[in-house]
């Protein structure tokens, strides 16, 4: 029997009646109506580690995943209209974050505050407004104990393939990282590149 993901991407028509149903008025809100907060979200996902003031923009047919201890803070956003949003044990995300996916956060992953990672792309053909521009996918994936610096953008590659910020790597304040960043590294600027190693034989970091 086909999943209700397989039944919405082969029939189009069904689609937008369910996107109808679930999101705003405007073809382009990516905020879901009242009732399905009340009734999916609400009793499913506010629990131990979710900020009541967190907003959980969720559609069924994505996932979404909270692991174990992991903490979502207040004023965050988590919008899985575009693919699958999973946090894995201990991440951490701080106040005021903005996660879009498809995204992967690894365990021990942590975002200090106002991060954004953007697992999409939006169009650009000058005929169209905006919010109607199509979207394509651009999955981020954060390996463990990698820690994202306050004010920091992550966006997705532009050719699809998935963005990987390797193990326990460190991403300075403010950066904006637009392409994978090696484990063991420290990455800052924009856009962001390496700018320390870690040295296993020294047991140091060292220049790149």
């Amino acid at each position: 029997m086909a999943t209700l993901k397989e039944r919405l991407q082969s029939n189009p028509r069904l689609k937008q009646f369910i996107l109808r149903l679930i999101f705003r008025s405007k073809p382009y809100s990516a905020r879901v109506r009242w009732y399905v907060w009340l009734i999916l979200i609400f009793p499913k996902y506010f629990k131990r580690g979710i900020s009541w003031s967190a907003r959980l923009d969720l559609v069924p047919f994505h996932r979404f995943k909270l692991g174990r201890y992991s903490r979502i803070e207040q004023g965050v956003v988590v919008n899985n209209g575009m693919g699958d949003v999973i946090l894995h044990d201990e991440v951490h995300t701080g106040i005021g974050c903005v996660i879009i996916g498809p995204v992967t956060l690894h365990k021990h992953v942590g975002l200090s505050q106002y991060v954004r990672i953007l697992g999409m792309h939006h169009g650009i053909d000058p005929d169209l407004p905006h919010h109607y521009q199509p979207s394509t996918k651009a999955p981020v994936i954060l390996e463990e104990d990698a820690f994202v610096g306050t004010g920091t953008v992550i966006m997705g590659k532009k050719n699809g393939e998935p963005l990987v910020l390797g193990k326990y790597c460190r991403i300075g304040a403010n950066s904006v990282v637009m392409s994978d960043i090696p484990p063991y590294s420290v990455a800052v600027g924009n856009p962001a590149r390496v700018v320390r190693t870690w040295n296993f034989s020294s047991g140091k970091w060292e220049k790149a």
